[in-house]
């Protein structure tokens, strides 16, 4: 079973990724490691460290990450918002917004930003909470823009009407389903 968390965790974890990389490598410190792992993971951190070592330490900043939210919430910035499952990892970057926003650094500004952008689908209001203003409500072109968006990797003509995309839409989807 995996380990819960708890400051001592998180204190060794904070430890281990504050050591340099020449620091990271000896023998010592790849054991701390894999004890890391084990006691975030429940599992064991057998084989080759070197092929692994990039998914350890993903693993270490992630507990890292999820712990300071959860030990110390009071260190994050007040939002109404938080991020949609799935896009938790996620950063978000705009060049009209000064700023990258992850889970870390997301505020109600930020949210309400990018989801007047069309990225509506990513932030979760919520329970209970109130903004200073509703984020806007997308229009329904809106809502099929970002989901062009989302399927083709590029902004939809503004010219395309709502059928033209749902028609576009619909034949991405019919395309992508047969290629699985």
């Amino acid at each position: 079973m995996a380990a819960a968390y708890n400051e001592e965790l998180l204190s060794r974890v904070q430890t281990w990724l504050g050591y340099s990389y020449s620091k990271r490598h000896t023998r010592e410190n790849t054991a701390e490691l894999h004890a890391l792992y084990a006691a975030i993971t429940g599992g064991s951190a057998e084989g080759c460290t070197n092929c692994n070592y990039d998914g350890y330490v993903g693993l270490l900043e992630a507990y890292e990450r999820q712990s300071l939210r959860f030990l110390h919430p009071e260190l994050m910035p007040e939002s109404n918002y938080t991020l949609a499952p799935g896009f938790e990892n996620e950063t978000f970057v705009h060049e009209s917004y000064s700023k990258a926003v992850t889970a870390d650094t997301l505020t109600d500004e930020a949210a309400e930003f990018f989801i007047s952008k069309g990225y509506g689908h990513a932030f979760v209001k919520k329970e209970g909470a109130e903004t200073k203003s509703e984020a806007p409500k997308l229009t329904e072109k809106q809502q099929l823009q970002a989901e062009y968006k989302d399927l083709f990797a590029q902004d939809a003509d503004e010219a395309l009407t709502i059928p033209k995309l749902k028609e576009a839409i619909a034949a991405k989807k019919a395309e992508l389903d047969q290629q699985d």
